[in-house]
């Protein structure tokens, strides 16, 4: 990476490139926050599953058409092949969230999470709620990087901050998991139980792998 991709960021000339990336960060975000009101939604209104993750299917969808539209767009423009890995790295790691997000939710239609003890139901929506101010922090960070590089880094560090406390989230989720006796569901639903909540751990985890690409950008302007 050099300083060259901080100057591609606040060229003009690339704002198409750049509007697909604000893009693609929007709808990241919107697959995570509509996770997180789906967790805590079915608890109560288990057929609104299906509403829900048809809509995070959607958003992840048409992210990936953007990141494809982005690659050909980069095909044409004047960046050196190095910083146009870079750009790819960036944007295919942010599309790894709504991926993660997307995999949670499809596991959530399986799952009967209504009839999980209300305790349990809880620590996993404040993964989710954590999840979400991570990725907002995360497009923040992103942003800054066109104008505000020291912003960026103090935005990464925001990140990674948050996501530890959904790893701690996380670590209480499986400890309430692992002494109840009855989850209500069978062996293979608990299976999956269990792959959701490391998906819903996994969205937290790619914000951080993002901003550690982003800070490595930032870090070249000084």
């Amino acid at each position: 990476m050099s300083e060259r991709i901080l100057r591609w960021f606040g060229d003009k000339r690339n704002m198409t490139v750049l509007d697909m990336t604000h893009e693609h960060l929007d709808l990241t975000a919107e697959a995570v926050k509509t996770l997180y009101e789906m967790v805590g939604v079915v608890g109560d209104s288990p057929e609104s599953k299906d509403t829900y993750y048809e809509i995070i299917s959607q958003m992840e969808m048409k992210a990936d058409r953007i990141r494809r539209d982005m690659v050909t767009e980069l095909s044409q423009r004047d960046v050196f092949p190095t910083e146009r890995d870079d750009l790819m790295e960036l944007v295919r790691a942010v599309d790894w969230v709504a991926d993660w997000a997307r995999e949670a939710g499809r596991i959530l239609v399986i799952i009967p999470f209504e009839r999980l003890p209300e305790e349990l139901r809880q620590s996993i929506e404040n993964m989710c709620r954590e999840n979400l101010s991570c990725v907002k922090v995360l497009v923040k960070c992103i942003r800054a990087l066109s104008g505000d590089p020291k912003k960026a880094l103090d935005l990464a560090d925001q990140v990674e901050m948050l996501e530890e406390d959904v790893d701690e989230l996380y670590a209480e989720s499986r400890q309430i998991m692992a002494g109840i006796e009855d989850l209500g569901m069978t062996r293979g639903a608990a299976i999956l139980l269990n792959e959701f909540m490391d998906a819903v751990e996994m969205v937290a985890d790619w914000c951080e792998n993002t901003v550690d690409i982003a800070r490595a950008i930032a870090i070249r302007a000084f």
